[in-house]
Formats: structure tokens, sequence, C-alpha cells
């Protein structure tokens, strides 16, 4: 019987990415013209997880001129939501803990089979 130990690690792997690109729209959320990073899960050939990076072009909010400066040098503020890269965090730590949890079964699933024919 095989058990495929890859998928789960994988997963877990995938599910840190996710967390490490919403932890950096986060620390870049006040920066300004920085477009935030979305990671998406895909499965490759071999119904393997892979996160696929992109960057969201959509137009953050336009930051009206400081007092003292030309008035054409407006910015813009980075597209990044705050709300929406916490939920993102959370279902991440979710795809982490399942993956884990797979994981131990797989492993605990293993160890019976060994213990049934040794």
């Amino acid at each position: 019987m095989y058990i495929d130990f890859y998928s789960s690690i994988a997963g877990i792997n995938a599910s840190f990415t996710k967390m490490d690109v919403s932890a950096n729209n986060v620390a870049n959320i006040n920066t300004d013209n920085y477009k935030r990073r979305v990671a998406e899960i895909h499965q490759d050939k071999n119904g393997h997880p892979r996160v696929n990076v992109t960057v969201d072009k959509t137009p953050g909010v336009e930051k009206p001129p400081i007092a003292g400066e030309l008035e054409e040098s407006s910015r813009e503020l980075s597209n990044v939501n705050y709300a929406d890269e916490a939920v993102r965090m959370i279902a991440a730590q979710v795809g982490v803990k399942a993956n884990v949890k797979a994981l131990q079964t797989k492993g605990e699933t293993l160890a019976s089979l060994i213990d049934i024919f040794v």
C-alpha cells in the first residue's frame, strides 16, 4: 500500500507561501504605489498543490499632495485591504493545520500496517 506523504508536505508548503504573501502585503500596507500580491493554490499535473503568485494591478486610493509639494506629485496608496489579508492568513493557517493532521494520520496508518505485518 502506497501512502503519499509528499502531497501533505506540499500542501503545508503551499499554505506557508500563502501566509508569507499575505504577511508581505500587510507589511507594505502603507507603502505608496505598492500593489498587493495574490497567492492561489492550484493542482499540478500530478494532483499536488502548487502556488501561483500574481500582482493585483487594481489602483489604490489617490493620495492628495502634501502642503508644499507640487500638485502634479499626487501619489497612489497601496491597494492592500487589511481585512482581506487577515482572512487569507486565517485560511492559510487552517490549510497548514489540515495538512499536518493528514500527515499525522498517514504516519499512524503506516505504523499500524507495519505492526500488522511485522
